[in-house]
């Protein structure tokens, strides 16, 4: 019985050796505090962009150029309808309407849009609103407000998927003036 346990011993010994040890072994064994603290500082640090360069990086991966975007007098950035249809066509945007309120009548017109693109191996999803109506409607487009409404649902749900809202950019077609 006594050898077997050596033999047995020598082997686990053998299997531990070959194997990478623990950041607990490593620890208890080799490493001190001040050693355990310099390797944690050598991982990279999360990279901080400013509003302005995210921005710019996202213009770039999205195609869009001067003409596609303006800032706005009242302090925001715009992107236009023709950016917008770049933004759907580069990410692969797919974007669905459900019809929450029409009253042709009236001139009001309020649409879901549900939009989905791929990121990677996961699927990324967002909703939002469009709305129409006489109040917020003018010249000719208070003959098309279920056009209005569809334009701004879509104008939203895209620049909040893309990311484009968490920036602080909104669609020329939700602009009121």
């Amino acid at each position: 019985m006594g050898r077997m346990k050596e033999e047995f011993m020598q082997m686990k010994q053998e299997e531990l050796a070959q194997q990478e040890p623990s950041i607990n072994q490593l620890n208890n064994n080799k490493m001190s505090k001040k050693t355990m603290q310099e390797k944690l500082r050598k991982q990279p640090e999360p990279i901080v962009e400013t509003r302005k360069e995210a921005l710019r990086r996202m213009y770039k991966e999205n195609g869009l150029v001067e003409e596609d975007i303006y800032k706005d007098k009242r302090g925001f950035v715009v992107i236009t309808r023709t950016g917008i249809d770049k933004i759907v066509s580069r990410n692969n945007i797919t974007v669905a309407y459900e019809v929450i309120n029409m009253d042709i009548e009236k001139g009001i017109c309020v649409l879901r849009a549900a939009a989905s693109m791929k990121v990677g191996n996961e699927v990324k999803n967002a909703m939002s609103f469009g709305e129409a109506s006489d109040n917020n409607l003018m010249g000719g487009g208070k003959k098309f407000p279920v056009a209005m409404a569809e334009k701004r649902a879509m104008s939203r749900v895209v620049l909040k998927i893309a990311g484009f809202y968490e920036q602080g950019v909104f669609g020329q077609d939700e602009i009121v003036d």
